[in-house]
């Protein structure tokens, strides 16, 4: 998690500038419990990531959402062939960019979601282990593209500007390696989060 954390402190280093002054302003931290799917016969583990929200409501239950999401490497089942045997890990980094309509309630409950179109970069690693006498190694590639992010949750206000937040998303990643790879893949990456919300 350490490049996770650098990732998260340099995103919030950016947004406090514009945060300034600022009203009717979110800003959202979640730590999220991951789940992806590759298809076929990809069996990845759980793993985690970090989101960092940061809203601009322009109307009681309407507003802008843009995003930073990052995921921890997660690791496939180890598998073996013919040759040896050999262990996938997936990482990805999404920009995202939607809209956050939201309900408040008069008790301190809020119910929201996200809609949003996101701008993903993976990185695919293969390591390898051979017989005895045959050294392993280590590949990796990586992609990007436009994918969309889509999530549901809810809020509890604690104190006016404070929230803790549970929410589940979903993100598709469509295409990956296509051109490059015969064998290109669909990602789905589906996760749960708690986070906080502190609101400008």
């Amino acid at each position: 998690m350490p490049k996770l954390r650098q990732l998260l402190v340099s995103a919030t280093m950016l947004c406090l500038p514009l945060t300034v002054n600022a009203a009717n302003m979110q800003l959202d931290i979640n730590l999220h419990l991951t789940q992806p799917d590759a298809g076929g016969n990809s069996q990845f583990k759980s793993g985690q990531a970090l989101s960092l929200h940061y809203t601009y409501l322009f109307k009681p239950w309407l507003a802008l959402d843009t995003g930073l999401f990052v995921s921890d490497k997660t690791r496939d089942n180890k598998s073996s062939d013919v040759a040896g045997d050999y262990q996938a890990n997936i990482q990805t980094t999404a920009l995202l960019l939607g809209i956050k309509p939201q309900h408040t309630f008069t008790a301190p409950y809020q119910l929201y979601g996200r809609l949003d179109l996101m701008y993903w970069k993976t990185e695919l690693e293969v390591e390898e282990y051979f017989g005895t006498g045959a050294p392993g190694g280590v590949n990796s590639a990586d992609d990007n593209g436009v994918g969309y992010y889509i999530s549901f949750g809810g809020a509890h206000y604690i104190t006016d500007k404070l929230t803790i937040q549970l929410e589940f998303s979903h993100m598709k990643q469509l295409d990956l390696f296509e051109g490059k790879s015969s064998y290109p893949f669909d990602l789905t990456i589906n996760s749960l989060s708690l986070g906080v919300g502190y609101r400008f």
